[in-house]
């Protein structure tokens, strides 16, 4: 009765098991090469057909970091947004995680406040997740099988001593 939710559990924890590995191939690369910027909205793109709306965010690189893009200025994109008729409500301002590339680019955005640039605090969070599932799922899988190959043969094994511990009392007399 146990076996298919604990194999489905079983399945999803393997399953950010294997991801925890991308998460932080994809944060390593960020830390200290990425910085968080407010953009203002400056113009919004709408295509006609099917009414979709593209609001565009123009944001400064801070002078204080440590880049040859410092000072510059770069336009981004939010959200978009279909539907008839085409929705005016953009936020006027957005936080976007800005990578330091040549030529830097957004990769990531959300409400004010809500974004934050990865440090060596979260990229070592991150991997010490990341242990700690993988140790969760070795953990997982030695219980999974041990309880459906030992609970059954436990159930075998009582049967069988009851039924002798039986039979043996009735040959008494």
């Amino acid at each position: 009765m146990l076996l298919l939710p604990s194999a489905l559990g079983l399945w999803f924890l393997g399953a950010a098991k294997d991801s925890a590995p991308q998460h932080i191939a994809e944060l390593r690369p960020l830390v200290g090469h990425s910085v968080v910027v407010q953009g203002v909205l400056t113009d919004v793109d709408t295509t006609s057909g099917m009414p979709k709306e593209t609001p565009h965010y123009a944001m400064t690189i801070p002078d204080d970091v440590d880049d040859p893009a410092a000072g510059s200025t770069i336009t981004a994109v939010g959200d978009e947004t279909w539907g008839f008729p085409p929705s005016s409500d953009h936020p006027r301002r957005l936080s976007f995680l800005v990578v330091l590339d040549d030529p830097p680019h957004a990769i990531d955005h959300g409400p004010v406040g809500s974004v934050h640039a990865p440090t060596a605090t979260t990229l070592a969070t991150a991997e010490q997740g990341a242990s700690r599932l993988t140790a969760l799922w070795i953990t997982a899988v030695v219980v999974f099988w041990g309880c459906t190959l030992g609970l059954p043969a436990l159930a075998i094994t009582l049967t069988v001593r009851r039924r002798r511990a039986r039979a043996h009392a009735h040959a008494r007399p």
